[in-house]
């Protein structure tokens, strides 16, 4: 064996010296680091944060003496208390673990284990500040790095702040943990965190509220259904297309009903409707001076004499009868005086040939001009391409109709439907409320008719509730008196719905919109048509009604007819709002109805069964867990929850029982984090 030369042995030695120093150095600044040099560096993994740092940046977890870890590194363990008796992991969130100051506004007892989990020590609990969430604006400090123990599952990176032994945690841990909301803002130039427990915003009406029949319907007046993502257009006859279900679009009464109620409820509301219009064609001075007829092309517009009417009309005809989407031709007129937000044109016309159309070009902005066609040719109600639109128009031969369209809403509808993909399910809401009119432009007219008046106005809500309710009249099953759902609904694989199924929320809602529209226009059709809808309501679901009955002994009007039973709370509530309408405009028209009690059967009932819907942090849509054990509670989602609040709004001013005041300001109070107390 040779001999290892000197040289090695002392260059092995002084290498072990190095490493022998480094470590005690290492375990020196371990052990007094923090003393030696309380704002760690970053050379030391510390983070000194900048001048003005927020607590709202993050939340914070923590508390007292449990945040050193038995091995010496810094751990804390995070999950939800036992004391509980359940999981409050989506109702929960501390903001000071010390304090127990509540990111969504309330106090409770928690837990932090030491460890492994050893001891667990209780905090004091103090009463939330009056922030959502604690800001420690100016405060600056030492933030070390920490590492989240989440349930024994998971871990995510966190800081311990050690002036008060704080630890904050990435909102969008607390966010996703917590199923809360909020996000970042910068307002003159700083930011804030907006942090809300929940979304939506209740019903809120004046005192002295008190639902009625002939008045708004909750807050419906503030909706705009047609733009919403489900909805694929409003149609020829005046009515949004729905893809809830089905891509491809269908009638759903319960979504039509609601754009009649919302133009109704914003046509009452005197606070709010302040209807504005600006004449195009004036019944009282008529003229064709504004008016591009070009003779030579064989087109035609005169001053008439209609004898139905008993007054002049502007009377027209070209040699274009039918149009293509980049069509240009026809009799054109420019709009010259185009206020902001007068984007409805309202006419009377007929058509008198074998085709007519209405051809209206908007401004986007200051260069791009779309052109929106209403056709009578038109064999699709909405086509659309490049810079046009065309929408089928329905009016026939020597008939008088209102025409009524809102075009900025055609506009979006258009555009949207233009950009869908083959295989899309739902529609842009980006997409389709990006898009604003500047002006109308002009307007032109083709084929042959008689026009009456045109003008541009601010809205046609009562021209548009009585398209609905037309509607509602024209496709009412004449044996069921219902208006079925032409799609299937699966609720769950166990509870499908087929085609042709009845809904006690679309009799009820069509039933509060009739009867609307019979008070706005005496139209007794209107009424009628109500009155024919109460029949479903006495049949079972089974049998192809909507009626259920819970327990043996409470009767529910469904608004999904499922076997086993769903019993959906919103949807039946709206039911009972249209049975109290109906009741209400029978009576006062002197008519028999049927709707008075069967409304008392089903108040009865909602009173019995409304609690088993109060969950203590939220509310649940329906009972399905009750009728089929195996399911878990469906709880209601914030927009939901929001509904059954309004609803009871709705309930408390019909009936003086201390139960619908005393849950609507329960269900108020989930909303921003209150829930009922433990055992």
């Amino acid at each position: 064996m040779s001999k290892v030369p000197r040289r090695y042995i002392r260059m092995l030695l002084r290498a072990a010296g190095l490493l022998l120093g480094t470590i005690c150095i290492i375990m020196l600044i371990d052990r007094f680091g923090d003393k030696l040099r309380p704002g760690l560096s970053s050379r030391t993994g510390g983070r000194q944060p900048a001048r003005g740092w927020k607590k709202s940046r993050g939340a914070m977890f923590g508390g007292s003496d449990d945040l050193e870890h038995p091995d010496g590194g810094a751990e804390v363990e995070f999950g939800a208390s036992k004391h509980d008796g359940q999981l409050q992991q989506q109702q929960t969130a501390h903001v000071k673990a010390a304090g127990r100051k509540v990111l969504n506004g309330r106090s409770r007892e928690d837990s932090i284990s030491r460890g492994g989990g050893r001891k667990k020590r209780k905090s004091k609990q103090k009463k939330p500040g009056a922030a959502t969430v604690a800001v420690a604006a100016g405060k600056s400090g030492s933030f070390q790095p920490i590492d989240v123990v989440v349930n024994n599952e998971q871990h995510i990176g966190g800081f311990h702040k050690a002036e008060d032994n704080d630890v904050y945690l990435p909102f969008k841990f607390v966010r996703k943990y917590f199923d809360v909301y909020g996000d970042v803002k910068t307002n003159g130039g700083s930011k804030r965190l907006m942090f809300s427990h929940s979304y939506g915003r209740p019903f809120a009406p004046g005192k002295g509220y008190k639902h009625s029949a002939s008045g708004q319907f909750l807050n419906f007046g503030t909706f705009n259904v047609a733009c919403r993502e489900r909805v694929l257009f409003v149609d020829e006859y005046n009515v949004p297309v729905s893809a809830q279900w089905d891509p491809k679009g269908f009638h759903f009464a319960t979504q039509i009903s609601q754009y009649g109620l919302q133009h109704y409820s914003a046509m009452v509301d005197t606070k709010r409707n302040k209807t504005q219009s600006e004449w195009i064609i004036d019944p009282n001075h008529l003229s064709l001076d504004d008016w591009n007829i070009d003779e030579r092309s064989g087109n035609r517009l005169q001053v008439v004499k209609d004898a139905q009417l008993g007054q002049n009309v502007l009377e027209f005809s070209t040699e274009v009868p039918a149009i293509h989407l980049t069509s240009v031709e026809g009799i054109a007129c420019v709009v010259k005086n185009s206020p902001p937000k007068h984007h409805t044109v309202l006419a009377v016309l007929k058509a008198t040939g074998a085709g007519l159309s209405i051809s209206v070009s908007v401004m986007i902005g200051d260069k791009k001009r779309y052109t929106l066609h209403y056709d009578t040719t038109a064999t699709k109600t909405l086509e659309a391409q490049g810079e046009a639109a065309r929408y089928r128009l329905v009016a026939e031969k020597g008939q008088w109709i209102t025409f009524a369209r809102n075009v900025q809403i055609d506009l979006q509808r258009a555009i949207v439907f233009q950009s869908r993909g083959k295989d899309s399910t739902k529609l842009s809401r980006e997409a389709a409320s990006g898009v604003k009119i500047a002006k109308v432009a002009g307007i032109t007219l083709r084929g042959s008719g008689i026009i009456a008046n045109m003008s541009l106005r601010t809205d046609a809500h009562y021209e548009m509730v009585l398209d609905v309710a037309n509607w509602l009249v024209k496709n009412q099953n004449v044996t069921s008196g219902g208006w079925p759902t032409q799609v299937t609904r699966t609720l769950k694989p166990s509870l499908v719905l087929q085609p042709g199924w009845y809904s006690a929320m679309v009799q009820g809602q069509a039933m509060s919109l009739l009867v609307r529209a019979y008070w706005a226009s005496k139209n007794k059709a209107f009424l009628n048509s109500a009155l024919k809808a109460t029949a479903l309501f006495h049949r079972l679901a089974k049998d192809g009604g909507v009626r259920a009955i819970f327990l043996k002994e409470y009767v529910w009007y469904e608004e999904y007819p499922t076997q086993p039973s769903s019993f959906v709370l919103n949807g039946f509530i709206f039911s009972l709002l249209g049975l109290y309408d109906l009741a209400e405009a029978a009576r006062d028209a002197g008519a028999q109805s049927d709707a008075g009690q069967l409304y008392k059967d089903g108040l009865r009932s909602l009173k019995a069964l409304a609690m088993l819907y109060d969950t203590g942090v939220g509310t649940i849509y329906d009972l399905r867990h009750f009728s089929i054990p195996t399911f878990p509670p469906n709880r209601a989602r914030w927009d939901y929850h929001v509904t059954h609040i309004n609803l009871m709004t709705a309930m408390a001013s019909l009936d003086s029982d201390p139960l619908f005041p005393a849950l609507k300001e329960r269900w108020l109070g989930y909303m921003v984090g209150k829930s009922t107390k433990h055992n």
